[in-house]
């Protein structure tokens, strides 16, 4: 091919060195857009790994707090049913005084031993016993002494034994 005839003409040589200049800019000019935005890309990208890596940060500073959370959410609740189970055993050893309460009454105004079992649902034990401490209280059964000497008891109780 013979490329002569535009070498010879100096209008069209100009005009098309003219062109490829243009060219040569306008590609020069796009690279140096494109690197211009792959570089903000790659900043734009480093800032959303830094957020990234905060949010984890924070995710992972959420979760020990709800772990923590969670555990003094499960004590309070064991706290909470230990008091009520010792609410529940209080009122129940109330109840118990009132009836005790009401035995003795029950005892000062006269009731016999069957009254007391069946009105205060007591034990025969614990009814004889009641009895037995208001007849002390009034005056009408004898408070044995007390021994101070635990070797004197011992012996007082082994003559007790021998006596029957």
């Amino acid at each position: 091919m013979d490329f002569s005839w535009i070498t010879d003409d100096p209008i069209l040589f100009g005009s098309l060195a003219f062109v490829v200049g243009l060219f040569v800019l306008a590609f020069i000019r796009l690279k140096h857009g494109q690197a211009k935005a792959f570089e903000q890309l790659r900043q734009q990208n480093r800032s959303l790994d830094k957020e990234l890596q905060k949010a984890n940060k924070q995710l992972l500073e959420v979760r020990s707090v709800v772990v923590g959370l969670g555990q003094r959410a499960s004590e309070q609740q064991d706290i909470i049913k230990h008091l009520n189970e010792r609410i529940t055993e209080l009122e129940q050893t109330d109840n118990d005084g009132r009836l005790y309460s009401r035995a003795s009454k029950m005892v000062q105004l006269g009731a016999d031993l069957n009254e007391l079992i069946e009105e205060c649902e007591l034990p025969k034990a614990e009814a004889e016993l009641m009895m037995s401490l208001q007849k002390k209280i009034t005056g009408k059964e004898k408070i044995p002494p007390l021994e101070s000497n635990p070797d004197n008891q011992k012996s007082l109780a082994r003559q007790r034994r021998v006596r029957r």
